[in-house]
């Protein structure tokens, strides 16, 4: 059996709505160029810098090779993957738990601390 769709009902927009729009888009087509140089800006910043998780992974894969941990020592002791670990440490998406990282960090002798600030501009 077909299922029926409803039809849809069209109506026209009062004159209040119609100037309504018309601000709205006059004002968004105003604040569109400082929005979109401001996420340029900021794309620049998070590829020159990294992101806060780009700089922890890389410290913490910096402090694996200091010390001389293959990917398969980190497996035995974090439990995780050598694969896994792998692509923690060089995947620009990676999104691990805190749980991931703090097994990390203790597998390399350190602690992990969350630390909340203001953002910097």
């Amino acid at each position: 059996m077909a299922k029926e769709r409803g039809k849809r009902i069209y109506r026209r927009a009062t004159d209040e709505e119609r100037k309504r729009h018309a601000e709205l888009r006059t004002q968004i087509a105003e604040e569109l160029p400082d929005i979109s140089r401001r996420a340029r800006e900021r794309l620049a910043l998070l590829r020159k810098e990294g992101t806060p998780l780009r700089q922890v992974l890389g410290a913490l894969r910096a402090e694996r090779e200091r010390q001389g941990l293959s990917l398969a020592d980190m497996n035995e002791r974090t439990g995780i993957d050598r694969a896994a670990l792998s692509r923690l440490e060089n995947n620009e998406e990676a999104n691990p738990t805190l749980t991931t990282l703090e097994r990390y960090a203790e597998a390399v002798g350190k602690q992990m601390v969350v630390l909340l600030s203001e953002p910097t501009k």
